[in-house]
């Protein structure tokens, strides 16, 4: 059989060579990346192997959500959750989807992020059709598309489940199981994130002759003071939220111009505004274009673009607290620590919490190494969340 016997390790190295590279708005000159496609198809193939009923979903075209089903007798049903994408392979130092170990790690593209939390998901999967205990849920492992610039992979299939639309299950799920880096902590609560672009616009012209032209990017100079001015006024001035801080602002690109010798006419930045659990992100957005027009000499000349990614946070709530409470248990009969955490990122979990489900963040590897050069998950954590997280599963009633 093509994937049996199943081995956490040797699926990571497995899936950490199928590229799922979301290209986050650049362009994909690579012809082996194919956005998660063969992710994708790499899963139907393992769910047909296992003889599992299965229902592969349009996202967007070219990118699915899948879900695979292992039918219970318990009358309750479990998500085991991740995402497909991965982020780009610029700038790494060891092969991108090599998934070559070395020691005590596997290195590659989403070994961290997140493709050591899915081979964990498939695992735990294939050991209770293997040897199924009474009493066991319904599990559903669903893996979704487009975590990474836009949760829209979540959304949709969270949206299914409201609406009936799954042929795997009917009604909601009792539960949702995100894997993520936590490094086997449980995160009951995180921020949630709205990003936009804004357009200074101005007019062309020679740059022996500024005057006559409208400067962009000096006008967006003004902009960028007055976000600035935002965060120390506004956000530094509020409260923190507990372990979750305070809100926060952030401009991480700038584009603008063609030439050194032309005056530009349009300048271009993107904007990241981390929000608390419980704040409106589109509310939110709206008071920093409000404070942003109040600050710059012409607001007419200044666009900003519908958000390209808007999530909520996740509120801590009694319901989370109780699904990570079953975690941190069963690690703690097997001697390990798992602390119930708050966190500053966003992940899939609110689109499942929006519609009534309790959802929280649960995985082996740590967000220190999620997108980095030298990406790289320790063996030992691989081991240890899936033997939790089985066990989780066999208890679960």
């Amino acid at each position: 059989m093509y994937f049996m016997p199943m081995d956490v390790v040797e699926l990571t190295q497995r899936l950490v060579q199928v590229p799922s590279v979301n290209p986050m708005g650049h362009a994909v000159d690579q012809p082996e990346i194919q956005l998660e496609r063969r992710l994708t198809d790499f899963l139907e193939a393992f769910f047909r192997e296992l003889g599992l009923a299965y229902e592969r979903s349009e996202v967007a075209p070219g990118r699915d959500n899948i879900v695979g089903c292992l039918p219970g007798n318990s009358g309750k049903t479990i998500v085991l959750e991740a995402h497909q994408d991965t982020v780009p392979i610029d700038g790494m130092t060891v092969e991108p989807f090599g998934g070559k170990r070395v020691g005590d790690r596997i290195y590659g593209r989403g070994a961290c992020d997140v493709k050591g939390g899915m081979a964990m998901a498939l695992t735990v999967l294939s050991r209770l059709q293997e040897n199924p205990s009474d009493n066991q849920p319904t599990i559903l492992a669903a893996f979704t598309v487009n975590e990474e610039c836009g949760f829209t992979g979540a959304r949709h299939l969270a949206q299914q489940w409201q609406n009936g639309e799954s042929k795997l299950v009917t009604g909601l799920p009792d539960a949702v199981f995100v894997a993520e880096p936590t490094e086997m902590h449980v995160v009951v609560s995180h921020k949630g994130v709205i990003r936009w672009r804004c357009h200074a616009h101005g007019q062309a012209a020679h740059s022996s002759r500024p005057s006559v032209g409208d400067n962009a990017i000096y006008r967006m100079g003004t902009v960028l003071a007055a976000i600035r001015e935002y965060e120390q006024t506004v956000l530094d001035q509020q409260p923190e939220v507990g372990v979750l801080g305070k809100a926060t602002i952030s401009v991480g690109t700038i584009q603008g111009g063609v030439s050194v010798n032309t005056v530009p006419d349009s300048c271009t930045i993107e904007i990241d505004r981390r929000v608390l659990p419980g704040e409106s992100q589109e509310a939110i957005r709206q008071e920093v274009i409000d404070f942003i027009a109040a600050r710059v000499d012409d607001p007419t000349k200044i666009e900003h673009d519908p958000p390209y990614m808007s999530s909520p946070g996740l509120p801590l709530s009694d319901a989370n607290q109780a699904l990570a409470q079953r975690i941190t248990d069963v690690a703690s009969q097997q001697g390990i620590t798992s602390e119930h955490k708050q966190v500053a990122y966003g992940t899939d979990s609110p689109a499942y919490f929006a519609i009534g489900v309790p959802s929280v963040v649960y995985g082996p590897g740590s967000l220190i190494q999620a997108h980095t050069k030298d990406e790289f998950i320790e063996v030992e954590q691989l081991y240890k969340a899936t033997d939790i997280l089985e066990a989780v599963c066999r208890s679960f009633s």
